[in-house]
């Protein structure tokens, strides 16, 4: 009897803790996916699971994300709470919103992921840097990368990696693998102009530190992670070989750093024609020094917090994975829309022969290329259409009023840039495809169109907008220009028959937008011996 009454004491005990466990799991749950109620004047929200459906469904697509699930909650509004990053925000495709969110820099602030949340992987990647941190932090950062960027860059710099992409898309034209042979050209070219670094990318897909660089860009923008970001407290299995692989990467980037500054104290300071031709990493160990010396003031003559050796590294990282991998996922995008649209393929082939002639070799001298400037029609139609960025966050350090709504202070705030740019009350017919919305004729009524944003202020924002805008935007347009420029010149692409691109993009649905399994066939238009 004894024993019979410990088993069901035991049975009964089991059960209890059994139905605790799971009713402190459905409260966490309830906690995480039920907006809690907030006195806001009564924003709409977009139901979690609804969130959760489109972003791991079957076949993912960030077109699906705005169409079926953004855009309609945003309709009539512009403001919606969202489930998004492990908590609930507010997402807003209103372009006078996002104007007050991009200019208004002290009270929509940077969300400082190094500091709010330091274990998941991006933040622990790059720690604090010019793209998360606010105040006299920004500031100083920006005092030293800033400069480095204020330069041009010859179409000479392109040359020798655009060749070898010239031979790749000859040599494996049919059926190519669009983004991988993007990935590869975009990491050798930021490769040497932000490190003086040759990746070799393009001339072979092997080698561990390609293969280090490829996880750590992949892990920082794994969905199920920017989704439920407390996993990377407990990384396991490939997850936990991604945090090894971002120690290595660390490790490389700071071996490179040491290795430059010491040539930089050997060379002493460089001159005018020396530092036009230096990479930036170069350039900001120059400035970080200067600094170290004399201090980095603000405009108002205010001393700015030094830059530590770490945030330096930081900064490094920060822009070559995310310049990389943006900018080729730029290009894939409009690669597939210059294939789905071969007429205007053939209007921008017409325009660079018109150029450069049509000579096989030809290549852009820096007048040709600023000729070609009206190319970054396509670009920005591209970059509208489908924006690498997914959204540009801020939290508010005060409560605001938008319209009718007054959001309270500490909320994330989040510009849906697919949402903005496909907004129809901004771009009639989103989902087509139209670089005229770009282009004003020319004043004289000849020659070609001018690019322009004729649309409403803060409607196009794929590198955010106001002092905190992406500092790389003009490499990045310059690098999409040129070499749409080469690619028309010297192909002609189309998808392959049974495509999934002929009738919806596959993409990635959150963080940086990439296609996924993109494939097309490039036919050279000019023999080589």
């Amino acid at each position: 009897m004894l024993g019979l009454a410990y088993l069901l004491s035991s049975v009964s005990l089991g059960r209890a803790l059994l139905l605790g466990l799971l009713g402190l799991l459905g409260a966490a749950l309830f906690r995480l996916l039920v907006p809690p109620t907030v006195n806001d004047g009564g924003v709409k929200h977009i139901p979690a699971l609804k969130t959760l459906y489109w972003t791991f469904k079957g076949s993912p697509s960030r077109r699906d994300v705005c169409d079926k699930v953004d855009l309609p909650a945003l309709r009539g509004t512009g403001i919606v709470r969202s489930w998004l990053w492990g908590r609930w925000m507010y997402k807003i495709n209103d372009a006078e919103y996002a104007r007050q969110l991009f200019l208004k820099t002290s009270v929509y602030q940077k969300i400082e992921l190094h500091n709010l949340i330091p274990y998941v992987f991006r933040a622990v990647a790059a720690g604090g840097n010019l793209m998360t941190e606010n105040g006299d932090h920004f500031k100083a950062h920006r005092s030293i990368v800033g400069p480095s960027f204020r330069r041009t860059w010859p179409a000479s710099t392109f040359r020798p990696h655009l060749d070898k992409l010239e031979a790749i898309v000859r040599r494996d034209g049919h059926g190519l693998d669009v983004l991988h042979v993007c990935r590869r050209a975009t990491l050798d070219l930021l490769g040497q102009i932000i490190m003086g670094a040759d990746f070799g990318a393009l001339d072979n897909t092997d080698g561990e530190l390609l293969e280090i660089c490829w996880d750590v860009v992949e892990a920082g923008i794994e969905p199920l992670y920017l989704v439920f970001p407390f996993l990377d407290k407990y990384p396991v299995g490939r997850r936990a070989r991604s945090f090894a692989n971002l120690k290595k990467f660390h490790r490389f980037i700071e071996s490179t750093i040491h290795d430059k500054r010491q040539e930089l104290a050997a060379r002493g300071k460089l001159t005018n024609d020396e530092r036009n031709q230096a990479d930036l990493l170069t350039l900001m160990i120059e400035a970080h020094e200067h600094t170290k010396v004399h201090g980095a003031y603000d405009e108002r003559g205010k001393l700015l917090p030094s830059m530590t050796s770490e945030e330096l590294r930081n900064n490094t990282i920060i822009f070559f994975v995310a310049g990389h991998d943006a900018t080729a996922y730029s290009l894939s995008h409009m690669i597939t829309e210059l294939a789905l649209h071969p007429e205007i393929q053939q209007q921008a082939r017409e325009r660079v022969i018109a150029v450069l002639g049509d000579d096989p070799d030809a290549f852009p001298t820096d007048e040709q290329l600023a000729e070609l400037a009206d190319l970054d029609a396509i670009v920005k139609e591209s970059l509208r259409k489908n924006s690498t960025v997914s959204d540009v966050r801020r939290q508010l350090t005060e409560p605001v009023q938008l319209g009718p709504y007054t959001l309270p202070k500490g909320a994330w705030v989040m510009v849906d840039l697919w949402a903005l740019q496909n907004n129809p009350e901004y771009y009639p017919e989103p989902d087509k495809f139209i670089p005229a919305r770009f282009q004003e004729p020319a004043k004289d009524g000849s020659g070609p169109a001018t690019t322009h944003n004729t649309h409403a202020p803060f409607s196009w924002a794929p590198f955010s907008e106001g002092s905190r805008k992406c500092i790389g935007h003009k490499f990045a347009m310059l690098t999409q220009r040129i070499i749409l420029a080469m690619l028309v010149h010297r192909f002609v692409w189309t998808l392959p028959a049974g495509s999934p691109f002929l009738t919806k993009p596959l993409t990635s649905t959150s963080g940086l937008i990439s296609p996924i399994g993109l494939t097309a066939s490039f036919k050279p238009r000019h023999r080589r011996a």
